[in-house]
């Protein structure tokens, strides 16, 4: 008896670990918004992306749009368990959503990047998804929670 419990003492703890760095808000819902002038008229790419680990969420973190879609398929190969990435396009005058989004246990960060033409950072990092919507304007989005 004593080994049954020796066994399910640290399972519970384990699972109790991941339900405190996760938090209540592993998923949410997310809507994407695109203005009747959102990008002078073009459709945009817009990722989603969930970092589980530390040092690829820093490396998230200094990247612009530009940079991170360029960058992402390799990544995506480079970190295929600590990259979790939903993706849309959008066209002007479009909502998307909303759209339920899951990120796994033990999430590092969560970023938003939309691919407007220019060197703007065009980069959000996420507190959580809870009711979450990217608002799209022309020369840059916003995000509201």
């Amino acid at each position: 008896m004593k080994a049954r419990f020796a066994l399910v003492v640290p399972l519970l703890a384990a699972l109790q670990a991941c339900g405190s760095v996760c938090g209540l808000g592993i998923s949410g819902d997310v809507t994407l918004t695109a203005a009747e002038d959102a990008a002078n008229g073009s459709a945009l790419a817009v990722d989603l992306v969930v970092a589980t680990d530390d040092t690829l969420a820093a490396q998230l973190a200094t990247l612009t749009a530009l940079q991170y879609f360029a960058a992402r398929p390799q990544m995506q190969r480079d970190n295929p368990e600590a990259m979790q990435v939903s993706s849309w396009e959008i066209v002007p005058g479009q909502t998307i959503g909303p759209n339920s989004v899951d990120f796994p246990c033990g999430t590092s960060a969560i970023f938003v990047y939309a691919s407007y033409p220019g060197s703007n950072p065009n980069r959000a990092q996420l507190t959580d998804l809870d009711d979450t919507s990217i608002v799209l304007n022309q020369m840059g989005f916003e995000v509201v929670q």
